[in-house]
């Protein structure tokens, strides 16, 4: 009976060890796993103080994007996976804590690619993201024309932007406008480089368009909240309409009380403010005749997915959706690509060559909030459409977008 019950544990062993064998060589046929990283992206905005709105869209757009590349397994390069993670540093829209974040980000935490959406602090990042050994590339949500070359003629090669130049935007308001018969115009948008470039540039295509400017009185958007001062200066001069704009709270304001001084005209109204969310504030009968940028949610007859990008916003952050989101989080996806393409993540001059390749630079509006049609390589703006309404009998007009580029 030993005997026997001895031959039956061997033959058992027997036949756990064969199966074990024939494990081990079925795990030898698997692939192995690849490695993954964490591939951090640099944000300095502001992110507190009186544009704290504003740079939490730029985060919201690149916290959107990378919950959905890193869901869906991040980005191949090599043999390596890389999920993205987002540095963020407060910099209050101030050129000096930019240029410090910037520094620290690139200096001592590795970080080779920064977003930024202000004007001037990117025109301070542009001074120092060239030098050699400490290059980054700065992934600029600004309409201002920075690197544009008959603004800038030492076009920054380490730059890429994604809203369309207000300069699109700027000739389809003076015909919106002049087709109401506008001629005489008072201007009052806010102060700072931004508002004095959009003015300086509107001004001289108003003038050229046969327009007349009868008074100018620019104030701080983020400082001022009462604008009686202002308007009675601009008023007094009896114009057609109003050049106004910053932030969308105070521009709101701004429309507000030069409706209760009387004021009946239409107003232009650049594209920082959000037409959708002044109009929350002020109704839709005291935005009637105002000029400005498409609210997203209006356009998804160009682009479909921005119905599902605006739900899935809105239950996120309990808000809607705004350009600043929807353009970040597609630009963010292209840069994404970009990387891929470049089969690199630490060399930036590769990364930003890729964006010129193939398709990288271009997305589909069924797939992506923004449809972009590619990338002018030579000054890096993406290639979007502007996107132009005026307010005619409380509705939003249903405009052609403008093909800035073919222009």
């Amino acid at each position: 009976m030993r005997m026997k019950t001895i031959l039956i544990f061997v033959l058992a062993m027997a036949m756990v060890c064969t199966m074990l064998v024939f494990a081990s060589c079925g795990e030898e046929e698997e692939k192995p796993a690849e490695d993954t990283e964490t591939l951090t992206i640099g944000l300095s905005a502001p992110l507190s103080g009186a544009g704290a709105g504003y740079g939490g869209d730029i985060k919201a757009g690149m916290d959107m994007a990378i919950e959905k590349i890193n869901d869906d397994g991040g980005i191949t390069v090599g043999d390596t996976t890389y999920n993205f993670a987002v540095e963020a540093k407060d910099d209050e829209m101030v050129p000096e804590q930019a240029l410090t974040n910037a520094t620290s980000m690139v200096l001592e935490e590795g970080v080779n690619i920064i977003f930024d959406p202000t004007a001037n602090t990117i025109q301070s990042l542009m001074t120092i993201n060239e030098t050699a050994g400490e290059e980054f590339l700065i992934m600029a949500y600004t309409s201002t024309p920075l690197n544009f070359t008959e603004v800038n003629p030492n076009t920054n090669t380490m730059y890429v932007s994604g809203p369309p130049p207000f300069t699109a935007y700027i000739e389809e308001f003076i015909k919106l406008a002049m087709g109401n018969g506008w001629i005489k115009l008072g201007m009052l948008q806010t102060t700072g480089a931004y508002g004095e470039l959009w003015g300086d540039t509107f001004s001289q295509y108003w003038a050229g368009a046969g327009g007349e400017i009868v008074a100018s009185s620019p104030a701080d958007y983020y400082t001022t909240t009462d604008y009686t001062a202002n308007l009675t200066t601009v008023l007094e001069a009896n114009p057609d309409v109003l050049f106004i704009g910053g932030p969308s709270d105070p521009t709101a304001l701004v429309i507000e009380q030069a409706r209760g001084l009387g004021f009946e005209g239409g107003f232009i109204v650049i594209d920082q403010a959000k037409l959708d969310d002044i109009a929350q504030i002020t109704g839709m009968e005291a935005l009637e005749g105002a000029i400005g940028v498409l609210p997203p949610e209006n356009a998804v007859a160009d682009f479909p997915y921005m119905e599902q990008f605006a739900a899935d916003y809105e239950a996120e952050y309990n808000d809607m959706v705004t350009w600043e989101t929807a353009i970040t989080y597609t630009m963010f996806n292209i840069l994404a690509k970009a990387i891929e393409e470049a089969g690199v993540v630490d060399d930036v001059e590769a990364i930003r060559a890729a964006f010129a390749e193939g398709n990288v630079s271009v997305t589909s509006g069924d797939e992506f909030p923004v449809a972009f049609s590619g990338i002018e390589s030579t000054i890096g703006a993406l290639l979007m459409p502007a996107t132009t309404t005026m307010v005619v009998d409380g509705d939003w007009a249903d405009l052609e977008m403008q093909l800035w580029w073919e222009e």
